[in-house]
């Protein structure tokens, strides 16, 4: 275990050290012979699965899906905190990321730089694999070498998006001007690497062609990627790239292939239809709907920890009253609502008794009260919102298809639920709703914002004193809405290119 863990920690400092451009003696030092049997000289396809099972362990870092004390969870759920979603708790906060939760970060911010750099990391162990595993294919071993390299192919392509959605100034999938990030598609320690980024039509070009070749390796593999049974989905199958897929087809605008592809995800992984299904989703009682989520153990630091403390029911931040309120009678989430149940509980600040409501969905696991829970990078619900965007935004007779995907994803979330009627803007705006509802905390609202290009306007309680936060506004034209390249990568590498503003 030992050895596993410094070869991870060693991909990931080469995967900076990629980036930066660093001397020739720090590359050097990044190669000590007795850690990187898997890295540099793979004797086996055994060995070339270790390092895809390390790149899965990275996105546990603090700063991509897991968390630390009230900072972290870049993905998971800093887009809500960066969002109109919660509020900085005065009583209870540590303001650890203040920076960020009131827009005031910059090029030399340190959170930055480390959101920046935690998916190079897993991109680095997917290119490590997608390097060595054709050495140990033959014509008896196909279907393994198929489902390493898909999921390789998968990660690399998750990894690579992430980064996209805070990185890039704009989404547009066609445009030659616009920046994204640097897409690496090998792993090379060399002080020779300058990468620069890319426009993003080459970025989204390179990002289609591997979660294509993702889907096409993942349809004929020897084995099932995930456990036929069992409470969690905890790795990349065929189907959680289909979802991958139409999550980047969103983004992008195309909406008939996000519609497609979330289809395709959806026929794979059916509604989570119970209180029990649902909840069992994030305490890891139930399997419900997940189609893929990263896997915390005891001692690694889920994504709670950013917003709920949940060894000391501390509550650095907590759902505002337009998503839900304590008396479960308000707000987008009420208590006849399923998500209600699996996403809050009546924790009061600590010395006082008053009723307020704690965001605890990853509180932990089975009735523990640890933190540790898993994170659900994709699940059914979601499929269901994409398509039905999709196809509202189409138009015309897509709309009966939006409408009722929406009635059938409520049906499924709100006790005696009636279906509406809805048709244009209003149709679409009511999506954009249930997708706050439904995406609450899993890391979504900002990203939602940020490409249907409107602005961040907290109410109550920002402004007053229950609230730490003193920004209350993200126009729609403001630089925070991409993060700006960290300092120490542009000194290090003249080839990149700084975000407008910075």
């Amino acid at each position: 275990m030992y050895s596993k863990i410094i070869k991870n920690s060693i991909v990931a400092l080469a995967a900076i050290t990629v980036m930066q451009g660093c001397s020739k003696k720090d590359v050097i030092e990044l190669t000590p012979d007795f850690a990187l049997d898997a890295i540099t000289n793979p004797s086996s396809m055994k060995q070339v699965e270790e390092v895809l099972i390390g790149a899965y362990a990275s996105l546990r870092a603090n700063d991509y899906y897991g968390s630390g004390s009230g900072t972290g969870a870049c993905w998971s759920l800093m887009p809500d905190v960066m969002s109109d979603n919660l509020y900085e708790v005065s009583a209870e906060t540590l303001a650890n990321s203040r920076a960020m939760a009131d827009w005031i970060y910059n090029q030399s911010t340190g959170q930055i730089r480390s959101m920046y750099t935690a998916p190079y990391a897993t991109i680095a162990n997917a290119n490590i694999v997608l390097r060595d595993v054709d050495k140990f294919t033959t014509s008896l071993n196909q279907g393994v070498s198929n489902r390493i390299k898909g999921q390789a192919y998968a990660l690399r392509a998750l990894a690579h998006f992430d980064l996209l959605r805070y990185f890039s100034p704009k989404y547009d999938r066609s445009s030659t001007t616009d920046l994204a990030v640097a897409y690496i598609k090998e792993f090379v320690v060399s002080t020779s690497v300058k990468p620069t980024r890319a426009t993003n039509k080459d970025f989204y070009d390179n990002l289609f062609a591997d979660i294509n070749q993702a889907i096409t390796l993942l349809g004929n593999v020897d084995k099932p990627v995930n456990p036929t049974s069992g409470l969690s989905r905890p790795y990349m199958d065929r189907n959680a790239a289909y979802a991958l897929l139409a999550r980047i087809n969103l983004y992008a605008g195309n909406w008939a292939e996000a519609a497609t592809a979330a289809t395709n995800a959806i026929n794979g992984r059916p509604l989570a239809t119970t209180q029990a299904a649902f909840s069992g989703m994030y305490n890891q009682t139930n399997v419900g709907e997940l189609i893929f989520n990263v896997q915390f153990e005891s001692g690694q630091f889920g994504p709670s920890f950013l917003v709920f403390f949940a060894t000391s029911n501390r509550s650095y931040f907590r759902p505002v009253p337009d998503i839900a309120t304590a008396a479960g009678t308000s707000g987008l989430i009420q208590n006849n609502d399923v998500r209600y149940q699996a996403y809050f509980t009546s924790v009061p600040a600590a010395g006082t008794t008053t009723p307020n409501l704690a965001v605890t969905k990853y509180r932990g696991k089975a009735g523990l009260v640890d933190g540790t829970a898993n994170y659900p990078v994709f699940r059914t619900g979601e499929m269901y919102l994409i398509r039905a965007e999709a196809n509202a935004r189409l138009g015309g007779a897509n709309e009966v298809s939006a409408l009722a995907d929406l009635n059938t994803l409520r049906a499924a979330r709100i006790s005696g639920y009636t279906p509406v009627v809805l048709t244009g803007t209003a149709l679409i705006n009511a999506i954009a709703d249930e997708r706050r509802r439904e995406m609450f905390g899993e890391g979504h609202r900002f990203f939602d914002l940020k490409r249907t290009t409107r602005t961040v306007s907290r109410g109550a309680p920002c402004g007053t004193n229950i609230s730490a936060s003193g920004a209350c506004t993200l126009a729609a034209t403001a630089r925070e809405w991409a993060m700006p390249i960290p300092e120490d990568f542009l000194n290090a590498n003249r080839s990149l290119v700084q975000n407008p503003g910075y």
